[in-house]
């Protein structure tokens, strides 16, 4: 993903059989970042993608989980976020577990970010999704 002419990170989609359909669990998305970030601007880039997703219920409704959760990233630190069959998502950072979120909506509003049709980064969805569309 670019962001104002910078890269900011490589995803990574993996699921159990190599393709993906929104609302797909158990999923596993990881993002390497590529800059440093601290975890608030993380957190404001996740409701300015919620919002323009019109998700409008999910914008600051996690911000203390999230903030809790989520260490300030440093170039090449990876954050995973993985799915299990009941569609629990629970957040990596370089490999070792955060913690999850236990709401039924958040994954699937939280992969939409990156996964959605209605997605701010379409040719990302794409290199996700391998060219697949929902």
């Amino acid at each position: 993903m670019e962001y104002l002419f910078w890269d900011v990170y490589n995803a990574k989609l993996e699921t159990p059989n190599g393709t993906y359909t929104f609302g797909q669990h158990p999923s596993k998305l990881t993002l390497t970042y590529l800059r440093d970030f601290k975890a608030k601007d993380i957190v404001k880039a996740t409701n300015e993608q919620w919002q323009h997703l019109g998700l409008d219920e999910m914008v600051g409704a996690y911000d203390k989980q999230l903030l809790d959760l989520w260490p300030d990233i440093s170039k090449n630190d990876s954050l995973t976020f993985q799915t299990n069959e009941q569609a629990i998502g629970t957040f990596y950072f370089n490999g070792k577990a955060l913690g999850q979120i236990n709401d039924d909506k958040f994954a699937d509003n939280f992969l939409a970010i990156w996964l959605s049709a209605e997605t701010s980064e379409p040719s990302l969805r794409k290199q996700l999704i391998g060219g697949k569309h929902d």
